[in-house]
Order: C-alpha cells, then sequence, then structure tokens
C-alpha cells in the first residue's frame, strides 16, 4: 500500500504573518489544499494522512477541510492526525499511527510532503512512487544551476567567501520524499534513541544515517520550491 502525508504542523516563522503560511490563500484557496488536492488525484496513493498542529483544531482552515472532505474521512481515506514540537516528531507520529492503526507491511510504501510546497508537479509524485519499486528511498530534487560560494558565518550583511564549490556535484532537495515505510520506521525507531547525535532537516537523513541503504534523487520540476518569506508567495501566486 502507498500512504502519503503532508505535513502542515509548522508554526512558519520566517513568513511574518499572522496567520501560519499553510493556511494562507492563494487565489482564494488555502495553501495547504493545493497539495491534498494533488495527492487525492492519484490512485496509486490509497491513504492520505495531514499532520496538524494541536494549536490549529478549531482553525477554520481545518474546520473546512473536516467538512468538505467528511465522505473520505468517514471512508477512512483521508486522517487528520496531530503532529508535535519538530518536523521530526510530527513524521514519527504518522508512522506510529499507521503501525498502531493499519499495520506496517514489507511492501508499503510512503510518500513525505510538506505543505508549503503547494506547487510540486502530479507527474514528479508518479515517478517517485514508481521509483519505490527499486529504491528504498529517494526524493525530489533539481540540480542547481547558479554558482555557490562557501562563506563564512557572520550575521554581517558582507560575508568573506572562503571558497567555491562545484555546483555539478550539489541538488537542492524537495519534496515529497519516499520511502520504503517498514525501513523508514525501523531507522526513525533507531533516531529516537538519541536524537542530540545528528542535525535533522530531512527525512533521507534519517536513511543515511542508520540504514545500510543509500538514498537517491529523481530530477523534478524546479518550480516546486518551498514557500518560506512572503517574496516566495508572491512568486508563486504569479506562477498559479
Amino acid at each position: 500500500m502507498v500512504y502519503g502525508v503532508i505535513l502542515a504542523a509548522g508554526i512558519g516563522k520566517r513568513m511574518k504573518t499572522k496567520e501560519k503560511k499553510q493556511f494562507l490563500c492563494i487565489n482564494d484557496k488555502p495553501i495547504l489544499y493545493y497539495s491534498i488536492e494533488k495527492f487525492l488525484t492519484i490512485k496509486k496513493i490509497k491513504k492520505l494522512i495531514i499532520v496538524i498542529n494541536e494549536s490549529d483544531k478549531n482553525n477554520k482552515v481545518i474546520l473546512d477541510l473536516i467538512n468538505n472532505y467528511k465522505d473520505l474521512i468517514y471512508d477512512q481515506k483521508l486522517f487528520l492526525i496531530i503532529g508535535g514540537k519538530e518536523r521530526y516528531d510530527s513524521v514519527f507520529n504518522s508512522l506510529s499511527f499507521i503501525n498502531d492503526y493499519f499495520g506496517i507491511k514489507n511492501n508499503d510504501r510512503i510518500l513525505i510532503h510538506d505543505s508549503a510546497r503547494p506547487n510540486v508537479d502530479i507527474k514528479d509524485i508518479n515517478k517517485l512512487i514508481t521509483s519505490l519499486s527499486k529504491y528504498k528511498a529517494i526524493t525530489l530534487g533539481y540540480k542547481l544551476s547558479d554558482s555557490i560560494k562557501c562563506i563564512d558565518k557572520s550575521k554581517n550583511v558582507i560575508k568573506k567567501v572562503n571558497n567555491s564549490v562545484d555546483r555539478d556535484t550539489y541538488y537542492l532537495i524537495s519534496t515529497p520524499q519516499g520511502f520504503s515505510l517498514k525501513e523508514l520506521y525501523n531507522c526513525y525507531l533507531k533516531f529516537n534513541k538519541n536524537r542530540n547525535k545528528y542535525k535533522i532537516t530531512d527525512d533521507l537523513q534519517i536513511i543515511e544515517y542508520y540504514s545500510k541503504n543509500k538514498t537517491y534523487v529523481l530530477d523534478s520540476n524546479k518550480l516546486n520550491y518551498k514557500i518560506t518569506t512572503q517574496e516566495d508567495l508572491n512568486v508563486l501566486k504569479y506562477i498559479l
């Protein structure tokens, strides 16, 4: 079975808006809805889990979502669960929910997606699912085209360049990221025993640190970027 997980429990401090970025509207539609609608069109995804913050249970966007998708919720196609303090807590909550509610089987696969990436391409999601028949951990991403400089860590506007980096060996990583569900869950159990050992910014790192399996990148649409600032939001409004 293929599970989809959309992470929507983040706070989004860098956005500097009163409303959380996943609830902001583009063309009168909350950003969160764009990802949900795309995932629901993919027949291979049998169960879709939306991870929200405890404080957002009574948010109008969430209440409207429950009302709009009540049939899918009733049919156990769509689920809403509570996330955790950090991103990896929310991911583990979703993995634990699947294990407790359905049981994790050897051939189960999972896609984990950030709700702040509403412009993900459906074709790329389908390619990712197909790739999971061969790979246990694979993510969407794209090759860098700009020059890269390694700089000194500084709060100054002008920073010192230490050296240049060969851009041909670097990719920008996006989501969804796809996994063997059993492999990811087992690696998360290992990670939870000592969370301070590594700094985790995406789920691929969980496999890299706690599994013998290699991780892979699938070339994908460059416009699948993460909304982090108001400028990102304005650009996406223009694109859509």
